[in-house]
């Protein structure tokens, strides 16, 4: 539902109903999940998506590829997988213009780079969210953020899996970009070769 060249712009509350076993095998596609892309005006809230997988090549995630919109209270449960960047448990891009509020993931996610159990990569907003899946790839790699970046905001959210890769591996997010995080912890395990931490592994802010 929607793409990189039309976006989702409408509002869809699912008041708490669950999609079970959703599985989307598109190797080479940009803005993958339930949702390709959910643009500025387009508003998610109360979904859950259990079980099943996703998986695509750029901007993967097991509810939504990209977000510039707002996505609250919704949850996937599934594994998510991308060959390059920006691959997360429930968003694989959340933009500068992209909310994400009191939701959560739990399936394992692997990709190359920016990758994340939340989202693979983050400049927008998530606030009261978490992440307990393992998450593995290269490069950028965290247990709820690949990173956080351009203004990015992490606010009273966690990750509790473990993550591992080879640089910028950190437990909450990769690195830390001019970003800020407050109120929030990982607890997961993490392992990698250089640049690696337990909340962050690189903090450039």
């Amino acid at each position: 539902i929607g793409n990189g060249t039309d976006q989702f712009q409408g509002t869809f509350n699912a008041a708490g109903f669950t999609i079970t076993g959703l599985t989307i095998n598109r190797p080479a596609s940009y803005y993958v999940g339930l949702f390709g892309y959910l643009g500025e005006s387009g508003s998610i809230s109360a979904l859950g998506l259990e079980g099943g997988s996703v998986s695509g090549e750029k901007y993967v995630g097991g509810l939504c590829g990209g977000n510039d919109g707002t996505i609250t209270a919704s949850y996937a449960t599934g594994s998510v997988s991308g060959d390059d960047g920006g691959v997360g448990g429930l968003v694989g891009y959340n933009f500068e213009g992209g909310t994400i509020t009191a939701s959560y993931a739990t399936g394992s996610v692997s990709g190359d780079e920016y990758v994340g159990g939340l989202t693979g990569s983050n400049s927008g907003t998530i606030t009261e969210s978490n992440a307990t899946g393992n998450v593995s790839g290269l490069e950028y790699l965290g247990g709820l953020s690949g990173d956080n970046y351009d203004g990015g905001i992490i606010t009273a959210s966690y990750a509790t899996g473990s993550v591992s890769g080879e640089l910028y591996v950190g437990g909450l997010t990769g690195n830390n970009y001019t970003g800020t995080i407050t109120e929030s912890y990982a607890t997961g395990n993490v392992s990698g070769e250089k640049y690696v931490g337990g909340l962050s592994g690189d903090n450039d802010d």
